[in-house]
């Protein structure tokens, strides 16, 4: 069941009330997203992880002045071209540091989602909805209806009311993220959990479907690490040439 509009979203809601006999808006709690959306936010970001290397980047340049031993055209030469070779090396430190802390923080969002999970088993549990057929349907079908009436709108919301301009941008990059995942994640693994779940005992029962949930979880924590190198490869192999350009020019003017 792919999800495009609201419309798609609202069957879903219905499904998972008539099939699960869950009702997945009252776990939205705003208060708890807006302790990692602060992180989020995309100035913060910018003036943390980029602009920081950035103007250390730039006081060691300015540091050059002294502990290089320069004379006549030789400060000239280094104020352009060492200013541009430091700038654009801390440039690429920045966006190397921002990669790193955006796989932090889309794990943070995924441990939201996976905590909500969690809980509705719990409560499905207590309700004696829960059981061990289609194991693997009732989990895929709770995680998409989280991720699209709960964290989802939550965080459009949050991001709308604190960033005014640019907050559009910024929740069509998320939510792009996390509806990838959504239809990429399967609890295909659970298989592999021995078969000495009880499905008359309620504890066993539900350490069956959180141990379910946490393959899967080291399973997207691995998925996340690859594509933040994939994504980091090619950003790498470009720094490396002002990096050696940088360190050629320190070392012939030095």
């Amino acid at each position: 069941m792919k999800i495009k509009t609201a419309e798609d979203v609202h069957l879903l809601d219905l499904k998972i009330q008539n099939e699960l006999g869950i009702d997945l808006k009252k776990y939205r709690k705003p208060e708890i997203v807006e302790n990692f959306v602060d992180i989020l936010l995309f100035p913060k970001y910018i003036l943390n992880w980029l602009i920081r290397p950035i103007l250390i980047s730039l006081l060691i340049y300015i540091n050059g002045f002294w502990v290089i031993d320069l004379v006549h055209i030789q400060y000239f030469i280094y104020a352009v071209l060492g200013l541009i070779l430091f700038l654009i090396n801390g440039f690429f430190v920045g966006i190397l540091f921002l990669t790193f802390k955006l796989k932090t923080d889309i794990q943070s969002i995924l441990e939201y989602s996976f905590d909500i999970l969690k809980s509705c088993i719990i409560d499905m549990n207590k309700a004696n909805s829960l059981s061990k057929n289609n194991r693997k349907n009732v989990l895929s079908l709770l995680f998409k209806g989280i991720t699209h009436i709960i964290t989802i709108p939550t965080l459009s919301d949050v991001i709308s009311n604190k960033v005014p301009f640019i907050g559009n941008i910024i929740k069509r990059i998320i939510k792009k993220i996390l509806v990838s995942i959504s239809l990429k994640v399967q609890f295909k693994n659970i298989d592999t959990i021995e078969n000495n779940h009880d499905e008359n005992n309620p504890s066993k029962l539900i350490q069956y479907y959180t141990d379910a949930i946490a393959i899967t979880i080291k399973s997207i924590n691995k998925v996340l690490s690859v594509s933040i190198k994939i994504i980091q490869f090619p950003i790498k192999i470009i720094f490396v040439i002002p990096l050696s350009l940088l360190i050629l020019f320190i070392y012939l003017i030095w």
